[in-house]
């Protein structure tokens, strides 16, 4: 650092104390009074960017190890974007590579990012003719995230922290009105969504692929089971229709 110039040593000196006051001592010359201006604006700038994304992280962690959570996050983390929507999204990145954050939360935290992900998902496509054949048209999907988690996520809350590995499959995705929903899923649904994100299949076409890897010898009998799981969805417009053209929806 002393090979560079004075008003760049002067620069790092200067950032590195906003970051981390008790361990960097601010530049030579400046009033703590002043110094404490920047402290606490960019603190409570990154601070009330990230806790708008996290409320049930902060309910679970409290109000002191969550600001202190966010401490390490403005002292250590290099978030490489300059946008205040993508900061929660460097946050989660942040929690997962600190070792001493329980597994739990790190999934909390990902699972609450997501909803904010997903409201800004571009738009849906959709084809000029959508109908509601699901099974020998391509289903045609709301933009969405698919999620799997280690822990039931979505219900944890400060009486129910789990501790116990449960598996747990959740489909986010966004309305034709905006809004964000959630639905819980079976570990067939999730896999059957799967290949429907990944391919573009028809509904029977996707179930006689589900019903091979699950070593149905009778497909018929997984296409009838799964055209009602694809109605119940297209009910709760997780999906908006079909098509027979190859547009897909994000």
């Amino acid at each position: 650092m002393a090979a560079l110039p004075a008003f760049q040593q002067y620069q790092l000196a200067f950032t590195a104390h906003i970051r981390d006051p008790k361990v960097h001592a601010k530049p030579a010359g400046v009033a703590n009074q002043r110094m404490a201006v920047y402290r606490h604006a960019i603190f409570n700038n990154f601070f009330n960017i990230v806790s708008a994304c996290f409320p049930v992280c902060q309910q679970v962690l409290g109000e002191r190890a969550w600001k202190k959570l966010i401490r390490r996050y403005v002292a250590a983390h290099a978030a490489k974007t300059p946008v205040f929507r993508e900061i929660p999204e460097s946050f989660v990145a942040c929690l997962a590579s600190m070792e001493d954050v329980p597994a739990n939360i790190k999934a909390l935290a990902h699972y609450e990012w997501v909803e904010l992900a997903v409201s800004h998902l571009p738009a849906s496509n959709l084809p000029q003719s959508v109908q509601h054949d699901l099974l020998d048209e391509i289903p045609l999907l709301a933009p969405h995230q698919l999620l799997a988690y280690d822990y039931p996520v979505h219900k944890i809350s400060r009486q129910f922290i789990p501790r116990d590995i449960t598996p747990t499959y959740l489909l986010v995705f966004r309305d034709p009105h905006f809004a964000v929903q959630f639905i819980e899923l079976n570990a067939v649904t999730f896999r059957l969504l799967s290949i429907l994100s990944k391919q573009t299949l028809t509904g029977r076409q996707a179930l006689t692929i589900l019903a091979e890897e699950l070593g149905q010898t009778d497909a018929q009998a997984i296409i009838q089971f799964g055209t009602g799981i694809l109605h119940d969805l297209l009910t709760q417009q997780a999906l908006l229709g079909s098509t027979t053209s190859n547009a897909k929806t994000t």
